[in-house]
């Protein structure tokens, strides 16, 4: 009878032993495989842009309908989907905003002082 529940524990035990060296196996295998983090603190903090915004697309489009030369940008959001961009004039005050959707190449300007739609539509390329 001794016997008996000898047998199931020695199971029990030997399950619980080959189950952990499986655990210490994978954990060894994702620390190998962790990459670091990009630092993601682009899309929260507001970024000085070139004033002449050679590499924006919109850039066109924009010095058609705001004077750009005049105002400072600000990029608030850039990510692979679309492009925010804050104007500001010479005391610091928001006077312009533009969208731009990267994917559908759509832009859309809109003047914040008087919170009017200034353009919105494609890029023609």
């Amino acid at each position: 009878m001794k016997k008996l529940w000898l047998l199931p524990m020695l199971a029990l035990f030997l399950a619980a032993c080959g189950n952990d060296e499986e655990a210490k196996d994978e954990d060894e295998i994702s620390i190998d495989t962790i990459e670091p983090e990009e630092d993601t603190a682009e899309s929260d903090t507001i970024a000085p842009v070139n004033s002449e915004m050679t590499l924006e697309e919109e850039n066109d489009v924009l010095k058609k309908h705001i004077p750009v030369g005049e105002l400072t940008s600000r990029v608030e959001t850039d990510n692979p989907g679309k492009r925010i961009i804050l104007f500001e004039n010479q005391s610091g005050e928001k006077v312009y905003k533009s969208i731009f959707i990267k994917h559908d190449q759509y832009v859309k300007i809109i003047d914040l002082k008087d919170d009017n739609l200034l353009y919105e539509g494609q890029i023609k390329e």
